[in-house]
């Protein structure tokens, strides 16, 4: 007898963003118990890379942001009406989140910012004909033709010395060496953001940190509803059927002392795996402190390939993503004061409040150095004296203009010391300094390994083909249209899996085709000939 939603069990490999929305898709929608779905995350905390954490005495860190956006992040926002606000529980997260970021818009004043530490005027994009000539070839392209092609191999030298290069490099986190592919997709997905790249009205922002806005207020609704979850278990293997379909029948595990153990799933149980995680293997330092560089054996990644080994060409091809920490790192800080002081200069120097401004690029940094400061506080268990910003640098293996050492090697203090450099806020550097309470450097091996050179077969099936309990729910599996490092496509991919696994008669909000409105091809034409 076919078992009952309400008696199957369903086991998440992964605590991040994707399975705590599959877990609610799987309670509203399908009518699962909540005490019939595990959550195993190898971290002592959920969230995976929706972090943020800290204290006051030792200082707060983000590993990375995330930006949000209203009109293009379908399923995200559906998954946000789905769950009462943790400050108003007659709201839902979507209202919370909507009525912050509308009352606090984002309008930056200082988008790009030179070596003399001048302010630019980035209204023009900077492309000449032949620039304009290739975008345009390559909106029209045709995907399947892009396998293994870089953003380099088809713009020129003059392309990367754009206002347009510099700013949605640094927007979206790409390298030069980055998938073609996923460009293209970018280019059609935020076609509404090209026109306002100069000033990211764009952005939706929380409001604090994406941890205590996001994961927090689902995570508390899931406690309500019984959901298990089982920290610091690092699955290592899924034990298959010896057969063409692909059924789950064990999952193998070992605890943080080294314990092993298996779980297994019975007829009709459902297995979810976030098949690679951005945020593996990274590592904090302190203001005295480097991060150090680890990306030996990342689990998440590690698994993936031993699974997909079992189910040759069913499963993708991890190789690609994780064969390469040298080329998909990057490194980030997370700057906290005492007072506000170093955070009043800024906003003097931009003419852009906390929250009010956007990304800040030091466009001539030889770290490619970015800051964004965020509406204070931005942790919910932030002293009200308290400030903090947070920044990231793309190339990490350079040298430093002031600091004469690759921003990997430095601590806390000295990647302050570049930063005020590059704000020419030397004459107020003492004070500054005096009010740190630390700069917390990340370590990120894995951070842009999904914008990766690929074939479009790499990446798998949400559901693949012959599965009768799987489903990948990650960064890293194939969602026509739609484009990675984003929340939407975590929660998309969740969606879809749960729908799909249980044959739900329910639709996943489709990809809106902004790039086929004549208004909004208009405008960006508009944009790219604009001085």
């Amino acid at each position: 007898m076919r078992k009952k939603n309400t008696e199957r069990q369903a086991y998440f490999v992964g605590g991040g963003i994707a399975s705590l929305a599959a877990a609610v898709y799987l309670i509203q929608d399908a009518g699962f118990e909540g005490k019939n779905i595990h959550i195993m995350e190898s971290l002592s905390i959920l969230g995976g890379s929706n972090d943020g954490s800290g204290t006051e005495s030792k200082g707060f860190v983000c590993r990375g942001g995330r930006m949000l956006n209203e009109e293009t992040y379908e399923n995200f926002w559906d998954l946000m009406e789905r769950i009462p606000s943790l400050e108003d529980p007659s709201i839902s997260l979507k209202e919370e989140i909507f009525t912050f970021d509308h009352a606090n818009p984002t309008h930056s004043l200082a988008r790009l910012i030179d070596k003399d530490g001048n302010i630019l005027s980035v209204t023009d994009m900077q492309f000449n004909s032949e620039d304009r000539s290739k975008l345009v070839r390559l909106f029209f392209a045709n995907e399947n033709d892009l396998d293994d092609l870089t953003i380099r191999d088809w713009f020129g030298d003059h392309f990367f010395t754009t206002n347009f290069w510099y700013m949605w490099q640094t927007t979206f986190a790409w390298q030069e060496w980055s998938s073609l592919f996923e460009f293209q997709r970018y280019m059609k997905r935020m076609l509404l953001e090209f026109s306002r790249i100069d000033t990211l009205e764009g952005v939706t922002r929380t409001p604090y940190n994406q941890f205590d806005s996001v994961i927090l207020p689902i995570k508390t609704y899931l406690d309500q509803k019984g959901v298990n979850y089982h920290l610091d278990k690092t699955v290592i293997d899924l034990q298959f059927l010896d057969a063409d379909e692909i059924t789950v029948t064990h999952i193998h595990w070992e605890d943080k002392n080294g314990k092993a153990g298996k779980t297994g799933l019975d007829k009709g149980d459902l297995c979810f795996f976030t098949n690679g995680c951005i945020t593996d293997n990274s590592n904090n330092g302190s203001y005295h402190t480097p991060a150090k560089y680890l990306p030996e054996n990342p689990p998440s990644f590690l698994l993936w390939r031993k699974i997909s080994d079992k189910k040759p060409g069913k499963l993708g091809n991890p190789n690609p993503f994780f064969q390469k920490p040298d080329e998909t790192k990057w490194f980030s800080f997370t700057a906290t004061f005492k007072g506000q002081f170093f955070l009043r200069l800024i906003e003097e120097f931009t003419k852009n409040r906390p929250g009010s401004g956007a990304l800040m690029t030091f466009k001539d940094s030889s770290w490619r150095m970015s800051i964004v400061v965020a509406a204070q506080p931005h942790f919910k268990t932030q002293d009200k004296d308290t400030t903090i910003l947070w920044g990231y640098g793309l190339f990490p293996d350079q040298i430093g203009d002031l600091v004469k050492k690759r921003m990997s090697d430095c601590t806390g203090e000295e990647v302050l010391d570049e930063l005020i450099h590059h704000l020419h806020f030397e004459e107020h550097g003492s004070k500054i300094k005096s009010s740190v309470i630390n700069v917390i450097p990340v370590m990120l091996p894995y951070i842009d390994a999904l914008f990766q050179p690929r074939k479009k077969s790499d990446r798998p099936a949400v559901v693949p083909t012959g599965s009768t309990n799987l489903a990948l729910i990650s960064q890293f599996v194939e969602i026509p249209e739609d484009m990675v490092f984003t929340e939407e496509y975590s929660v998309r991919a969740a969606r879809l899996a749960v729908y799909t696994l249980l044959g739900i008669n329910k639709q996943v909000a489709p990809v809106t085709k902004y790039w086929k409105r004549p208004t909004v091809l208009a405008r960006a034409v508009h944009t790219s000939y604009r001085s």
